[in-house]
């Protein structure tokens, strides 16, 4: 996917620590934020969502089920995060964005010049997303923590599910296209057509083992 004309740029997944970043970025490259799009409502993916959006006045885009997260991340961390929070930013609560939308299934918006796809793949927790990113021409897949390059994330905390991740991976992930780039939340880009050759959580023993 090329570089679009547009001077608009989106902020996605602005977790911990990522203000001070985000500002560094938007003033190098000149361009005006317009939206921060959450894949999720983890910790790690929200934290500093509320400071950069009230900074600069845009909404922060999320689906519904993982709201609740973005004022209270201890409900997606397990019971004893409460006192993690705390320690890191004085509450076990954070400040709501002044401006919060929430998005669904087959949403689509368009921002910096792309039209933003919303794919829901409850899993990893009940309101992740898929952003399905393109300029006509060509596209990539913002993944979050539901596709990583050669693993999947992780089910074991509040709202995860492996029932609901196989059918994610299944009805969703495999059915994209093969050559479709991926830039997961976290580790190296990679592309669907790999991923469906080599992660073993796309294979149908995976799939059908714990269907």
């Amino acid at each position: 996917m090329g570089a679009t004309d547009s001077d608009e740029c989106v902020l996605v997944d602005v977790g911990m620590d990522a203000a001070a970043a985000v500002d560094a970025l938007v003033n190098e490259s000149g361009r005006t934020p317009v939206a921060v799009l959450a894949t999720h409502g983890h910790l790690d993916h929200v934290a500093d969502a509320h400071t950069v959006a009230d900074a600069y006045g845009i909404p922060v885009w999320i689906h519904a089920a993982d709201r609740h997260l973005l004022s209270n991340p201890a409900a997606g961390l397990g019971p004893d995060a409460g006192a993690l929070v705390s320690s890191l930013y004085g509450s076990e609560t954070l400040p709501e964005p002044a401006d919060v939308r929430e998005w669904a299934d087959a949403d689509w918006l368009g921002f910096a010049g792309l039209r933003w796809t919303v794919l829901h793949v409850p899993g990893h927790t009940p309101g992740s997303v898929l952003l399905h990113a393109t300029d006509g021409e060509g596209s990539l897949l913002l993944s979050g923590d539901v596709l990583f390059a050669g693993s999947i994330g992780r089910m074991d905390l509040p709202g995860g599910s492996m029932t609901d991740m196989v059918a994610s991976l299944r009805e969703v992930v495999l059915d994209l296209p093969y050559n479709l780039a991926v830039l997961p939340g976290h580790g190296r880009r990679t592309s669907i057509g790999r991923e469906c050759t080599t992660n073993p959580y796309l294979q149908p023993s995976f799939l059908e083992q714990n269907s």
